[in-house]
């Protein structure tokens, strides 16, 4: 999947995101493919994990503004985060590589 495929899925994902965030939102999906390529020891993020790398930044857009809380409480509203929710860990761990 392209740069610009991956761009427009993830403006599906944040409805919200105006067009003058493009760089962040680009911004985003390379961070996001920083982490993919760290967790997994490759050099490009695997085809099969595109989605997941569009799942991963619309979770860092999401917690812009959290930058080292785990939680966040103001009046009766509490929010957490995990580092990496369980389900898109697992989807990234398995296309680690071996290493010696």
């Amino acid at each position: 999947m392209e740069q610009q495929a991956l761009l427009a899925s993830l403006r599906l994902h944040l409805p919200d995101a105006g067009e003058g965030e493009q760089s962040l939102l680009l911004s985003l999906l390379e961070d996001a493919a920083a982490l993919i390529c760290a967790l997994t020891w490759r050099q490009q993020v695997p085809e099969a994990l595109k989605n997941a790398q569009v799942r991963l930044a619309v979770i860092l857009y999401n917690r812009m503004g959290m930058e080292g809380e785990r939680e966040h409480t103001e009046g009766d509203v509490k929010r957490a985060a995990d580092d990496l929710p369980e389900g898109l860990r697992r989807e990234i761990f398995a296309f680690r590589k071996a290493v010696t």
